[in-house]
């Protein structure tokens, strides 16, 4: 870690070292403010901005039946204070309620369009990334952080494309996303059923061997050692 750092008496400080993380698997569980953040290494700064970029790529990639407002948390949950991930199994008109708010607020007619100055290709995506400027690391991380923040701290009114493309902003590439969803007889009715459409996936739940589910996979759960050869 950064044990060049000194406390005010002199020592070295690790008032924020790799120790001390919350940690969610292999995940970095980290605050916003950069007097914390610049105890973090070189090493483990640029792990933390990848690690971001990773999941805010993902989630800005999913498309049509694969987007849900339930993987909002594998971005919310790189932030310290996040509470941990749904896995009860909500009602399904509650469930119901908030995919029928999903298709009409994270919708788009057509994908958006890509800018001229975009990264297109994922080779150069984390050029930026050789630096060894602490300085720069710990801004682009807290910046990172506080987009993640403003994205889940929305407040009461309804979360909507505008507020994911906010997030997606804080990406190199400035690739843009395809907020495209099927017709609503589709997404959120039983046209599909029971390969596709919310109805469906909140009913392959009802009968899993679990208590706490995985909400980002289709039921059933599977429980113990089934769970870990997965």
């Amino acid at each position: 870690m950064n044990n060049d750092r000194k406390c005010i008496a002199g020592r070295p400080c690790r008032c924020y070292d790799a120790a001390r993380m919350k940690r969610k698997g292999d995940s970095m569980q980290l605050p916003c403010d950069k007097t914390l953040l610049s105890y973090l290494s070189i090493t483990d700064l640029k792990k933390a901005i990848l690690e971001r970029r990773g999941v805010i790529r993902r989630h800005r990639d999913a498309k049509g039946d694969d987007r849900c407002w339930i993987d909002d948390w594998t971005v919310w949950v790189m932030l310290d204070d996040t509470s941990d991930p749904p896995t009860y199994l909500p009602s399904l008109e509650r469930a119901m309620r908030l995919c029928r708010r999903f298709h009409l607020c994270r919708n788009a007619n057509a994908a958006d369009l890509v800018p001229a100055d975009a990264i297109t290709d994922p080779a150069h995506w984390d050029d930026d990334l050789a630096t060894t400027d602490a300085v720069w690391l710990v801004e682009e991380l807290a910046r990172m952080q506080q987009a993640i923040r403003w994205h889940r701290d929305i407040g009461d009114r309804p979360r909507t494309v505008d507020d994911d493309r906010l997030l997606y902003a804080v990406l190199p590439e400035k690739l843009p996303a395809d907020f495209r969803l099927p017709p609503p007889e589709d997404f959120l009715g039983e046209n599909k059923a029971p390969g596709a459409g919310c109805p469906s996936f909140w009913r392959s739940h009802l009968n899993c061997p679990v208590e706490q589910h995985d909400l980002h996979r289709w039921g059933p759960c599977v429980a113990g050692a089934d769970a870990e050869a997965i």
